[in-house]
């Protein structure tokens, strides 16, 4: 029995440190396609070296951006990778083994395990993380969203077992990057979506998350890493709801 045909997307731009790791994870894969969104070091000359299709596209957010690439596959299964994600070896066994006896299984979540300057994170609501990266062509696609954005399928899903290793954040720098800029993506989907702002957003919601994820998320048992990743996770959001208020106010004074 033949088993279907995979494809892999990856999107990119700038990913030369991260880029061949993710590919070779992605050894199951019938096809792998690159799609790249402006990047100016050699992640696209790495890719194409390692036998990845390479097509490049506007950046309009994560979500429409990750959904135009489908039309470059060929596969009846399609699976997402970020370039900084690493497939294991028991997760790729998986996946092989659900796509030649699907029955009436439409998407598959995995387990992603997060990495947060050298130390796996366990707590605080980050593992296990499943999230929706394998499903039947014909039957799923990605939300619009600018951030955040995730698979939907029209039909049943389970999780498999295997581990998706998440290798993000090796230094606080990387972070903050990220941080500023997903908090801005989160403001303008909100403003998008004509959410007002209000100072209450301010006061309540940044120290609510630090509360959530290190004590009642446990994120307080992995140590100091978890301390910081808390705190940082509120400022995120406290830079998400400023942001929106600078979006507000610049429409007022247009």
């Amino acid at each position: 029995m033949i088993s279907p045909k995979i494809s892999a997307i990856i999107m990119t731009k700038n990913e030369e440190q991260n880029i061949s790791g993710a590919i070779a994870s992605l050894r199951f894969a019938d096809q792998i396609v690159v799609v790249d969104t402006g990047s100016t070091d050699k992640t696209l000359e790495i890719a194409k070296n390692l036998g990845a299709e390479i097509h490049s596209i506007p950046f309009e957010g994560f979500g429409i951006s990750k959904g135009k690439a489908l039309k470059y596959c060929s596969g009846e299964w399609i699976f997402y990778l970020d370039a900084d994600e690493r497939v294991s070896d028991r997760l790729a066994s998986d996946i092989l083994k659900a796509v030649e006896e699907p029955g009436d299984i439409v998407g598959y979540s995995v387990s992603r395990l997060s990495q947060f300057i050298g130390r796996p994170i366990k707590h605080g609501g980050w593992f296990p993380d499943y999230v929706l990266r394998l499903f039947k062509r014909n039957s799923g696609d990605l939300t619009n969203n600018l951030v955040h954005e995730s698979v939907v399928v029209v039909g049943k899903v389970q999780n498999l077992e295997g581990i998706l290793y998440h290798c993000s954040y090796t230094n606080l720098k990387q972070y903050v990057e990220k941080m500023n800029l997903y908090s801005a993506l989160s403001a303008r989907q909100l403003f998008d979506s004509k959410r007002k702002f209000n100072a209450f957003d301010l006061l309540i919601h940044p120290p609510a998350v630090f509360f959530k994820m290190y004590f009642t998320k446990l994120g307080i048992l992995d140590g100091f890493h978890g301390f910081i990743l808390a705190i940082l996770s509120s400022v995120h959001v406290l830079l998400k709801y400023a942001k929106l208020w600078e979006l507000w106010l610049h429409e007022k004074n247009q």
